[in-house]
């Protein structure tokens, strides 16, 4: 967390930033030595299996980068400021949304696909904002921002985390 200006800056760690590129720059370098030369990791490699191996790593390359950016289009930092909520992805445009725009929260659990619970804010227009609880200084973050919600939604809030 850093203080900036009137509010507190919350941002997720590097290792959220950039947690796909290794898999992406693996499968780019199999892509490369599957097109280029084969026989520098495989010996009499079958043109069908080279091919079959080409497109499922092109394919799996296209996949992680897909969902790289998709990370990266998501909010990464979070301003909390005295009239609004500022969140900003790597890529993009920061985006304001004023506290009293907040009319529910959700909190997602834990599960296979989802690593950490997601705090579901819902903005009467617009996308809602998702929070991942293992961005830095969560706890305090929580505790930042619910001051500024209105009553009932804070309220709804501490019983969706409690449950």
């Amino acid at each position: 967390m850093t203080r900036a200006g009137s509010g507190s800056v919350f941002s997720y760690s590097a290792r959220h930033r950039w947690a796909y590129v290794p898999t992406v720059l693996f499968l780019l370098v199999i892509v490369a030595i599957l097109v280029i030369d084969p026989s520098i990791v495989w010996h009499d490699l079958d043109p069908s299996t080279r091919r079959t191996a080409t497109l499922l790593a092109a394919t799996l390359a296209v996949g992680f980068t897909a969902a790289l950016l998709v990370r990266w289009a998501s909010p990464f930092r979070f301003s909390v400021e005295s009239d609004a909520l500022e969140v900003a992805p790597l890529i993009g445009s920061p985006r304001r949304v004023a506290y009293a725009d907040f009319n529910d929260v959700t909190i997602l659990p834990k599960t296979f696909m989802r690593s950490v619970p997601e705090v579901v804010l819902r903005v009467n227009r617009g996308r809602p904002v998702v929070i991942r609880t293992d961005i830095t200084d969560y706890r305090q973050f929580e505790r930042t921002l619910r001051r500024r919600l209105a009553p009932d939604l804070q309220a709804r809030w501490k019983e969706a985390r409690d449950t």
